[in-house]
This record gives C-alpha cells, structure tokens and sequence, in this order.
C-alpha cells in the first residue's frame, strides 16, 4: 500500500536529539505476566490518530493479559511530545512535521524546546489534505480564497502548523490568516452549516476514510472540492515539510464531493507510533504481532486501520530513523518478518 516513493517526499531529518529515559508510574516488564501500560498521546478527540488508537486499544484489551493501550486525548501532536518529556505519558503518536520541529527546536519549540524523546515503532497513518468550500457558496478555485472566511484545522495542530509555514514560505498565508475561523474540529460543522466559513482545509485518512468530525460535516452540509490552482500546488511542491500527492479520487465522502475533472492536488503528512525505551521489547513486540494478526477486527471499530497483514504497511512512516532509533521490540519485529532496513538504527534496551 505504501511504497519508499512516499518515503522519497519526506524532507531528511536534520540536527541530533538524546534519547533519554523517562520514569513512568508502575511495571513495564511484560516479560513476566506484568501488567504493561502504553499511555498513548493521541492527538485530540476526533481526529484520525485518536480514533485509530482507540480501535487498537479495543482489540489489545481483548487480545492480552498483560497489555494496556490507554488511548491520551493530548490535544494535539505538540502537547503529546511535551507530556512525554514532562514523563506523563510513555508513548505517543505525532506527524513527522512536528516531530522535525521538535527535534530542531523550531516552529512551537524554538521557544520552550524538548530534549526527551521515545524510540520509533510503527507506522499507522497518512493523510491527504485539500480544500472544499460549500456547495453554494461563489469560491471555485484557491484563488477565490483570500479575504474569505476559511478553517484550517485547530490552531493547536500540527497539521495547522505545516500548513502555515507551507503557505508562509510562499507568500500566500498572509491572505488567509486575518479571516481564518479559529474553533476545534468538533465546532467545524456548525461554523459551515450556520455559514460562519465558507470553505475548509480536510483530509481523508489512508486513502478511504474521513476522520469524525468530517463526517459530521458531510452529514450535515453540502460541500465540493476546489481546484489548487498554479500558486497552491507550487507551494505545496516546494515545500520540504511535507509531501504533495496527485489522487484520482477523494476518498470517503457520502456525497459527490469531486467537484469537477481537475486532477485532485494534495499535500500530506504520516504518522508513526512511538515508545518509550523503557517500555520492554517484549511488549512492544507483542502489540505489533495483535496488529499484524487483528487488524481486521481493530478495522470493525475504524476501518481508517491500515492492513497490517502486509508486515511493509508497519514501515512507511519510519522516515527519520537517524536521530531516533527504532524501539528494540519493533526491530525484533521487523528482522523476523524480512522487512528490517540496514540503514535503521536499532535502540538500546
């Protein structure tokens, strides 16, 4: 499903950062019968990476007698990063955009930067952002946008962010940001239908699914894709933060959203999982193999699941393994299942 191409698109990490240990309350053997909590940072209620999480708790919960996958509304990618260097969670998931800020102590972190951080496990996650407006509304193309009462993810989110600096770096955010509808996923339905915005940056999860508070929107108002005009796809070309994909297909909705024959212009970010390294390779191990063996189950609860039947599907999103290493229990993973990459660094245990 995901091939190295889309490893190719990702800007290389740059710059070091510690790996360093954090103490976390109770066991984390899970070697012996003890009781493992994975306290997971989870983005905010509503999103793709909260409810993907929510779906492996559900089966983990069903499937061990010793692991706990406790799904952590942070509030956003930022906030799981800092929670696990103030030791209030021991894993979370975060976008390989904010991940790079973190590490080279920009955007949110250039001011109160980090210095803990977990080790790598496994990729669940891509998303393809675009632009609608509603169904009624004059806006045709990107063009039409400035001046208009836009929303463009929670101001919290790292999508929010990678989208800011995309459009800054090339001169167009200065048009969107005075009339930009700041309120959080769960408020974007009503400031659409009560016609507090006009259009919208969202995206579709792994190809085929909308996260929930988009579906809300699709329930309830009637929207269209726009055209990325010329200055649009550019920016998100040139930008080294993110990736740009064309798709035939937007993926998801209900209604007819396609909105013409135009080629559907994308800009996207993955997302891996990430663990602690005093979290035991046996337990990290254990949660990729009820992954690999459950995903249909876990894809009940959200089909947004990868198919994690194909042990490549767990690999995607490891793109900067330079600076952090792979958790040991996922390289354990990975060697018995022939998808293991040479230039990966293994952590310690």
């Amino acid at each position: 499903m995901f091939g190295n191409d889309r490893q190719t698109r990702r800007n290389v990490l740059r710059g070091t950062a510690g790996i360093g240990a954090i103490s976390i309350a109770g066991c984390l053997g899970g070697d012996g019968g003890d009781q493992v909590d994975l306290t997971v940072g989870s983005s905010s209620s509503g999103s793709s990476t909260y409810g993907n999480s929510q779906a492996i708790q559900r089966v983990v919960s069903q499937e061990s007698d010793y692991l706990n996958f406790i799904t952590q509304d942070a509030g956003g990618d930022p906030q799981s990063i800092r929670l696990y260097a103030d030791g209030e969670i021991n894993s979370y998931s975060a976008g390989n955009y904010i991940m790079n800020q973190a590490l080279t102590e920009t955007g949110p972190f250039s001011d109160e930067p980090v210095s803990e951080f977990p080790q790598l496990g496994f990729g669940h996650l891509s998303l393809n952002l675009y632009w609608m407006a509603l169904e009624d509304s004059d806006i045709q193309t990107t063009d039409d946008l400035a001046g208009r009462d836009v929303y463009c993810l929670p101001a919290s989110w790292g999508l929010r962010a990678m989208t800011e600096e995309m459009y800054g770096e090339a001169g167009l955010w200065e048009g969107l940001e005075e009339n930009v509808v700041n309120v959080e996923t769960s408020q974007a339905a009503s400031a659409l239908d009560e016609g507090r915005a006009e259009a919208f940056i969202v995206y579709t999860s792994n190809y085929s699914q909308l996260p929930s508070w988009a579906t809300e929107i699709d329930s309830r108002v009637s929207v269209r894709a726009i055209e990325m005009t010329d200055d649009y796809v550019q920016a998100a070309q040139d930008f080294a933060g993110a990736g740009y994909e064309e798709i035939d297909e937007i993926g998801g909705w209900e209604q007819d959203v396609q909105g013409g024959d135009f080629p559907k212009h994308t800009w996207t970010e993955t997302y891996p999982y990430y663990f602690s390294p005093d979290i035991s390779a046996d337990a990290v191990y254990d949660l990729m193999e009820i992954c690999h063996n459950n995903y249909e189950s876990m894809q009940e609860a959200n089909p947004t699941i990868l198919d994690w039947s194909d042990p490549e599907n767990f690999t995607f999103a490891l793109v900067h393994t330079d600076e952090i290493p792979i958790h040991p229990g996922a390289a354990d993973w990975y060697e018995e299942n022939d998808v293991w990459d040479d230039s990966w660094t293994r952590g310690d245990e």
